[in-house]
């Protein structure tokens, strides 16, 4: 573990300039900063550690919100194991602005708690880089990669909407078209992009809808495309179960069954999937082990039994494969 003059000397950057880069300054330049935080991570940087008085028990948990199932399944999880180590918390929403997230951070310092648990999807890592420096120790859950010295837990996006893409190649579908979810959020995001490189290197047409996370936007996307276009696909991949099950209710409005019609494929593999009818085919996204490993990561910094390097855990993921996809002749 380097000091930071020995880590000034290795990259020729002043002490000074690294301070400011740990304090979350704003004259330092995008480039010097990536390149003091991978120095940072590189030697095993920790900061001088505050003097912690006894512990309160309390860990904050922030998410992007609480509507449908993803983040309360999540939370419901962080919550249950944190309380097997005596551990009570409490769970707030962004409702998907930054500002509100600044926010909230403040209450949690505030508020001592002993750490938080982040599932957040905007560029918010001075401010965690803050909590951190603070000794607040910090765990992120499905979130993009950083340069900030922070335990993360997810899944592998792009490959998961990828599998899906190509189980439906293997049926034989070649006229897809793709929901999407909100941009700013980061699965969604990498989800999209790799619907779009599987296309291109299979040949596929693809259409890519606007949508969200919600049951309104797959029927409304659905709805729309229908009425302008009719039925010029087989097949579609939903960015979330609950975007497909919205969806659903358009194709059967329109005069269409499932999957005779039209195929159907989902992710996250909610519990009321395997009710729908035909029950949906799904990528199966295990939310519980995320917040369970997120807890006990969190629990190992605050106790101090945890790695001095960040952690990585990715989770698998697996399609769930049910009646809503129909084999078509390629």
């Amino acid at each position: 573990m380097a000091t930071l003059r020995e880590i000034s000397k290795k990259i020729g950057i002043s002490i000074a300039t690294i301070s400011r880069v740990i304090n979350g300054a704003e004259n330092v330049s995008e480039e010097t900063r990536k390149k003091v935080l991978k120095a940072l991570q590189e030697y095993h940087y920790q900061p001088p550690q505050v003097a912690r008085k006894k512990l309160h028990y309390l860990v904050g948990i922030i998410v992007p919100n609480l509507l449908g199932n993803h983040y309360n399944m999540i939370s419901e999880s962080i919550e249950l194991e944190l309380s097997k180590h005596g551990y009570d918390s409490f769970v707030t929403s962004t409702h998907l602005l930054l500002n509100k997230e600044i926010e909230i951070l403040e209450q949690f310092f505030s508020r001592r708690v002993d750490g938080i648990i982040i599932c957040t999807t905007k560029n918010d890592d001075k401010h965690i880089e803050k909590l951190i420096r603070s000794a607040i120790p910090v765990v992120a859950v499905d979130r993009n990669d950083s340069d900030i010295n922070v335990d993360t837990v997810g899944i592998d996006n792009y490959h998961s909407a990828y599998i899906a893409m190509k189980y439906l190649y293997n049926k034989g579908h070649r006229d897809i078209l793709f929901v999407s979810g909100e941009r700013e959020v980061y699965s969604a995001k990498v989800r999209e992009k790799a619907v779009i490189d599987f296309s291109k290197k299979y040949e596929v047409n693809l259409k890519i809808l606007e949508g969200d996370f919600q049951f309104e936007g797959g029927y409304s996307s659905i709805k729309k495309y229908l009425e302008k276009n009719g039925k010029d696909f087989s097949a579609i991949f939903f960015i979330n179960d609950q975007s497909a099950l919205g969806g659903t209710r358009a194709i059967y409005e329109a005069g269409y069954s499932i999957p005779d019609d039209i195929s159907i494929i989902g992710f996250d593999n909610d519990k009321y999937s395997k009710y729908l009818y035909p029950p949906l085919t799904t990528v199966h996204q295990p939310r519980k082990e995320m917040g369970e490993n997120a807890a006990k990561l969190l629990v190992e910094r605050i106790e101090g039994n945890g790695s001095k390097v960040k952690r990585k855990i990715i989770l698998p993921t697996e399609i769930i494969e049910r009646n809503s996809v129909k084999e078509v002749k390629k």
